[in-house]
């Protein structure tokens, strides 16, 4: 039995994002898993963002208008990615 105590489940999922902060710049990359409170996102070592620190998520591909952009924070770090908690807006 896992003791991630989750309030939203992970669900598997491949999609292409791209990430920016004034620190990083913008990165494309792509989403291991996501739920409705984050996201785990593939990231290379020479790219990876401090924990804590807050960065823009956005889906790239998608039909129509462009993905919205979605305040988010650094919360895990591993070594293919990291971890990240969506902000809610006030």
């Amino acid at each position: 039995m896992s003791r991630e105590k989750r309030s939203s489940p992970r669900v598997k999922a491949n999609f292409r994002v791209e990430l920016s902060s004034p620190q990083l710049g913008i990165i494309e990359t792509r989403t291991r898993d996501v739920s409705d409170g984050g996201a785990f996102v593939i990231i290379a070592e020479e790219t990876t963002p401090e924990l804590h620190m807050k960065v823009q998520i956005r889906v790239l591909g998608l039909p129509g208008e462009p993905g919205q952009t979605v305040e988010s924070e650094v919360v895990r770090i591993e070594n293919e990615g990291v971890g990240l908690r969506f902000i809610p807006k006030d």
